[in-house]
């Protein structure tokens, strides 16, 4: 392993990092200060420490020193992030007239253009003035918006609202995913309701967002196309817009992901090719300063151009530090590096601390600084191919052993062939960014330029290909593993604990990393017994539909109406529950044959029955349900009211309780509830209410539902 140091002061940031953590996450999580008060308590502290300097000299009492540094470092964090919440000013769902700035080029969707911007004027309420610029997130619908671009001031008149929580369970959370952006309100701006009045971009921006504009221009130009373009853009500018949703998932399958993610890999051969350019200027002292300042210039330039992400403001912060200490003849340490780079990151942005490229960012470079040469020294390969090989499969397998709690947690998969995926991602990627800098430094001569794009159209087909074919590999990875915070915050003691041992060989913290293990594998299997016995459903809103969910002995069976993708609704419900996803039942298109043990489905002119256990639940899934007529009533537990209900259908069901699905327009969804309520029948809205869960197990059984 990288040689660990001997005591703390050797690294200094590692010390000035950890309080100014520690301070983040407890206002972040806890929020116990305002920011008047921690002003006063870090004046009061200084005060003290400027005591401590001039009247306490006793040695022994060194410490109070120490301890006064690391409150200040702790309320310095808790004050940054204060004073970087996003600001929540504005009354949510109301009518605003706003003058606004671009901060991004906007993004081409599939039914509109998304924008960020930030409120730079505002009029509703006359005494109403925002202390700092407010970021919003906002849609535009009309052709006209196409030719917008990063830096336009806008006059538009809209809803604003604030993004909402989830409306399933443990579905991925876009309001605290905006939020840790510094984005708290989103508007949908309709055709008509704009108008552009002016520009004001940052010129250092406008030329970074220009630049990514050319080379993706010049790949399509040179008939670059498809998912190669899309691939390329993200790998060489960490433009990711153009990426479809099968490449992404192949991806993410196969443990390439960082590959599209700009991080150290790319900044490193930037970094390398800087180092190639400069070494040919003249090696005299007064050109240290010039060649230092060039290496700090394409450093930067190439953070701008591609976005300033975690990843690469990490890489970048750490290249610049080892450069400027190589032009001073100072000694650099990795470990006091990477901490300097994720101090003056989280000074900048606190919020990064929670983003889960950060921390895979970090996480990644301190376990290759930590357990490569470890790895690495296991096995002497004699030829230099070998050698080579060797050195990858080690660097991946060093790098995976502390991302691996954050993957889980945070992606509830493994791909188990990653060692055969960074076999051929990272040769093919880095041929690729070669290429991708040499045919935009040959674009000038079409003929040459043609030629090299020629050739990395084909490698980085050639990359797609490859990592297609892994993910076709059985059991190339495993998804839908459930794993708790606390499951990965005793893998990371257990992998600490560790890597302790490894340093001092005293038996206790193997002991130790044993039993966190222990603890990681005991409360998964709890929850695998706890879950083999639930029986539930749930109803899963989705815009304009819903999802029904039939969870039994340890299976998930999706029953839908419409042909549309459960995925992102559901798969964070199926991965909790640690169940596996039996079958996807489109109710159109249901057959006798297809039904489930645990699921028995019985249709008739537009009607469908759903019984599970001894719970009847009734649903229209086409407008023949209008018309159906019964002499008796039917008793069932759950009717299901969407689209092709009709109250009608009252006169042949008499249900428990009538669930409301996003399907049914609001006005419609009161008038319904005012007729339910005069029937005495009980009623849930799930556009309001969020996710409806119902109890199979028990004879009465109780509904549980997100508020």
């Amino acid at each position: 392993m990288t040689q660990v140091p001997a005591n703390i002061h050797e690294v200094p940031f590692v010390r000035l990092a950890i309080p100014l953590i520690a301070g983040i996450l407890i206002q972040y999580y806890l929020n116990p200060l305002n920011a008047n008060l921690t002003i006063g308590l870090i004046l009061i502290l200084l005060l003290l420490l400027i005591y401590d300097r001039i009247f306490i000299k006793s040695w022994e009492k060194r410490w109070i020193f120490g301890l006064i540094i690391n409150l200040l470092l702790a309320l310095f964090g808790s004050l940054l992030v204060t004073i970087n919440r996003p600001e929540t000013t504005f009354k949510s769902n109301s009518n605003y007239s706003m003058l606004v700035r671009l901060t991004e080029p906007p993004v081409t969707g599939s039914n509109s253009i998304k924008v960020k911007a930030e409120i730079i004027d505002i009029k509703t309420y006359a005494n109403l003035e925002s202390p700092k610029p407010v970021l919003l997130y906002f849609l535009l619908s009309d052709s006209a918006s196409h030719g917008l671009n990063y830096g336009d001031i806008l006059a538009l008149s809209g809803n604003l609202k604030e993004f909402s929580e989830p409306p399933n369970p443990f579905q991925f959370n876009m309001k605290r995913y905006m939020y840790l952006l510094g984005i708290v309100y989103y508007i949908r701006v309709n055709q008509g309701c704009w108008e552009k009045v002016g520009s004001n971009p940052s010129k250092i921006f406008k030329l970074a967002y220009m630049a990514q504009s050319y080379v993706i221009e010049t790949l399509k130009g040179y008939g670059i196309k498809g998912q190669e373009l899309a691939v390329i853009s993200a790998l060489m500018l960490g433009y990711k817009s153009l990426l479809d949703d099968e490449i992404r998932q192949v991806y993410s399958s196969v443990g390439a992901m960082h590959i599209l993610a700009v991080s150290g890999l790319h900044v490193g051969l930037i970094f390398s090719v800087v180092v190639i350019i400069i070494t040919l200027l003249p090696k005299r002292r007064y050109w240290l300063a010039i060649r230092l300042g060039i290496a700090l210039t394409v450093l930067w330039g190439y953070a701008l151009v591609t976005g300033l992400s975690p990843s690469v403001c990490r890489a970048t912060i750490m290249f610049s530090l080892f450069a400027i200490g190589q032009t001073a003849g100072l000694k650099t340490n990795s470990y006091n590096t990477l901490a300097a780079a994720a101090f003056l990151l989280l000074v900048s942005n606190p919020f990064m601390l929670f983003n889960v490229g950060f921390q895979l960012s970090f996480a990644a470079v301190l376990s290759i600084v930590f357990f490569h040469p470890t790895i690495y020294s296991v096995l002497k390969p004699k030829s230099k191919l070998g050698d080579y090989i060797w050195s990858l499969l080690s660097v991946s397998a060093a790098a995976q052993i502390l991302t691996l709690p954050l993957t889980l947690y945070y992606f509830g998969q493994f791909p188990v062939v990653f060692l055969v995926t960074n076999l051929i991602a990272i040769p093919l990627a880095t041929i690729a960014l070669y290429l991708s800098l040499i045919t935009i430094a040959f674009s000038l001569i079409e003929q040459l330029g043609f030629l090299f794009a020629k050739i990395l159209g084909f490698v980085t087909w050639l990359l797609n290909s490859g990592l297609k074919l892994v993910d076709t590999i059985p059991f190339s990875s495993i998804s839908s593993i459930y794993f708790t915070s606390w499951q990965a915050i005793l893998l990371l003691l257990s992998i600490l604990m560790l890597s302790v041992y490894l340093v001092n060989r005293y038996r206790p913290f193997l002991q130790y990393s044993l039993i966190s293990l222990i603890g990681v594998l005991a409360i998964s299997a709890l929850h695998l017994v706890r879950v083999k016995n639930q029986a539930e459903l749930v109803v899963f809103p989705v815009p304009k539909s819903s999802v029904i969910c039939v969870n039994s002995n340890g299976n998930a069976l999706l029953v839908l109406y419409d042909s549309i993708d459960t995925k992102f609704s559901t798969d964070g419900y199926i991965r909790n529950r640690a169940l596996q996803k039996a079958l996807e039942i489109n109710l159109n298109f249901y057959q006798e044959q297809e039904h489930s043990n645990q699921l028995k489905i019985i249709k008739k002119s537009g009607l469908a029955l759903l019984v599970a256990g001894n719970k009847t639940i009734a649903l229209a899934y086409n407008d023949s349900a209008r018309f159906l007529k019964s002499i008796k009533p039917l008793n069932v537990d759950i009717l299901i009211a969407n689209r092709f209900y009709s109250n009608s259908l009252l006169n042949i069901i008499t249900p428990q309780k009538v669930i409301i699905d996003p399907s049914i327009k609001s006005a419609y969804a009161n008038r319904l509830s005012s007729t339910l309520i005069k029937n005495n029948i009980a009623f849930y809205n799930t556009s309001v209410s969020g996710f409806f869960e119902y109890n199979l197990n028990e004879t009465n059984p109780k509904t549980f539902a997100s508020q």
